[in-house]
């Protein structure tokens, strides 16, 4: 049976807490741990060998003695070797994960998040942080595709296009899955246009794995989705030692100003998307323009603030 990369990466993570140093464990524990045959637990073992941290010397390795039947742990995996400390983008970055999942700001994680953040501020103001990011509501649609794009799985899809309340059924040849500043997307050859398409994630009502399979092509069409260059900018302020991520924001140009400011051009393909960011700055991030904007930013933010605390 097939197995999934998302899968095979949650088995390894699974695998590090059984593994401390001088610790000799017996494989077919490991496997009654996980559920999975001794063969696959082998075979993870044997992945994690390679696994480490940067600089990724063979003292930053995972150094394992793998027996037929046992695997002694020569030295600590560098990963469990001291607190975990997380940069405020990579808490941000967590939190929308956490959100597309379906974790709410009440969830106990979130606190466990502040406490390995370094500097992110007090629970209350990450609970705003999550309230205030995006709310894909696609993750099952997400998964499902990404799901059939390893597998070479037609899908069919309940599809609503732009500008219209009809939707349409359709069979897809899934080839990728596509971000474009803050937008998810899906290429992928339609059977009922008989030619390659682009679909926008938040306007798949629904998503069904098929039987059939199809030949993936060689090199998956993404040109179909729209360039960075195409998409209408949005300009912003942000003040002194406020960091821009460029994987938070695509594409974003920054000009540092005198008084040690920035302005931020940022091109988006949903104003949605755009004031879902900046409204998580929580007034870092002011929107000067254009119109469109500042009124979806005002909007989206008038929204929230009328919403109970969680």
């Amino acid at each position: 049976m097939a197995r999934s990369a998302a899968r095979r990466a949650r088995l390894l993570l699974s695998l590090l807490p059984q593994l401390r140093r001088g610790r000799t464990v017996r494989i077919a524990d490991l496997s009654a741990a996980l559920g999975v045959p001794s063969a696959e637990v082998a075979s993870l073992l044997h992945d994690l060998v390679f696994c480490g941290v940067p600089p990724f010397s063979p003292d930053a390795l995972i150094d394992l003695d793998i027996q037929a039947d046992t695997v002694t742990v020569v030295s600590e995996p560098p990963a469990l070797s001291r607190p975990i400390r997380l940069t405020r983008a990579e808490l941000g970055a967590l939190l929308a994960a956490l959100e597309t999942a379906g974790v709410q700001a009440s969830d106990p994680l979130v606190r466990k998040l502040a406490d390995a953040a370094a500097g992110a501020g007090s629970v209350e103001l990450l609970t705003h942080t999550l309230r205030a990011r995006p709310d894909v509501g696609c993750a099952e649609v997400y998964a499902t595709l990404a799901d059939a794009i390893e597998t070479a799985r037609k899908v069919r899809l309940t599809y609503q296009p732009v500008g219209t309340d009809a939707s349409t059924d359709r069979v897809v040849h899934p080839h990728a899955l596509v971000n474009r500043a803050g937008v998810w997307y899906l290429t992928g050859h339609c059977e009922l246009a008989g030619a390659d398409r682009t679909f926008r994630l938040d306007r798949i009502r629904y998503a069904e794995p098929l039987d059939d399979s199809f030949s993936p092509p060689t090199e998956p069409t993404t040109g179909v989705v729209p360039d960075l260059d195409r998409l209408p900018v949005a300009t912003l302020r942000v003040p002194p030692g406020y960091s821009i991520e460029n994987r938070d924001w695509p594409g974003a140009v920054c000009e540092p100003q005198p008084d040690g400011s920035l302005l931020v051009s940022v091109p988006y393909a949903s104003t949605r998307w755009i004031a879902r960011e900046v409204c998580s700055a929580l007034g870092a991030v002011e929107a000067l323009g254009p119109a469109e904007v500042r009124d979806a930013v005002r909007s989206y933010a008038e929204r929230l603030l009328a919403e109970p605390t969680v």
